[in-house]
């Protein structure tokens, strides 16, 4: 599910929520947000409502977020909403010419309070 994120009538962003494994209930939110908004809170209220949906309305057990590493903002969202770091994956992804290291950040169901 793919899902715009609008401020005042005006698209600023999108979240998502994917539904990865359906035999072991997991799931993965994202969020993009132009520059702009950034530092509103936009993105803590999207992905909580994504969080929100997987949890209490897919009964999803696990739902994880990735992120470039140099995204600090992005981190401190997830943290935000009691997603805790898990993995520090060095250089594996090469994009617009260069190689990145990527955060992952996990929840599991008993974790979550709305």
């Amino acid at each position: 599910m793919d899902l715009a994120i609008t401020h005042d009538g005006t698209l600023i962003g999108n979240c998502l929520l994917i539904w990865t494994s359906k035999a072991h209930r997991q799931g993965e939110i994202g969020y993009v947000l132009h520059p702009d908004h950034h530092g509103h809170g936009y993105a803590t209220e999207a992905a909580r409502e994504m969080l929100r949906l997987g949890f209490d309305g897919l009964h999803l057990h696990r739902i994880t977020g990735r992120l470039d590493a140099r995204n600090t903002a992005s981190a401190r969202v997830l943290e935000k909403l009691g997603m805790r770091r898990e993995a520090h994956l060095i250089d594996n992804e090469h994009v617009k010419g260069e190689w990145s290291s990527e955060l992952i950040y996990a929840m599991v169901d008993h974790e979550w309070t709305p």
